[in-house]
């Protein structure tokens, strides 16, 4: 395997490019934009973290040690997936040919449709775990 493209800029697809860039596999990172994580207020229940920070700067730090070890980002939309002796990955910009594929695009964060559901809802135990506290 020459190279690997991973669609997704997430914390999953940021992880899988350290893995794969140390392995020596040439990596591309494709993300229309920095994810979920980039939008949150504040992180504390992660691993490693001595004070809480914003996830935003958990993003930039992320990325930052990906391209150090290599890894390229690329910031583009996929609009379609092919497969002709390789995958062929397509952009809203151009068109790319991989050797291996990763799909890394998190999930979808559509609440619930309980009305009253917002006035009890406090944060979240994890990046798809809603907290509410009880009554």
């Amino acid at each position: 395997m020459k190279n690997v493209f991973i669609i997704g800029g997430g914390p999953a697809g940021v992880s899988a490019a350290l893995y794969t860039s140390r392995a020596g596999v040439e990596t591309f990172i494709i993300s229309k934009d920095k994810g979920a994580l980039a939008k949150a207020e504040k992180i504390e229940n992660y691993y490693g973290l001595e004070k809480p920070i914003k996830g935003s700067e958990l993003v930039e730090i992320g990325i930052n040690q990906a391209k150090a070890i290599g890894a390229t980002l690329i910031d583009d939309e996929v609009i379609g997936l092919s497969y002709e002796n390789n995958f062929v990955i397509e952009t809203k910009n151009t068109k790319y040919n991989a050797d291996a594929l990763i799909i890394a695009t998190g999930s979808s964060r559509a609440k619930p449709k309980i009305t009253g559901l917002k006035d009890y809802e406090i944060g979240r135990a994890s990046c798809r775990e809603r907290v509410f506290r009880t009554v």
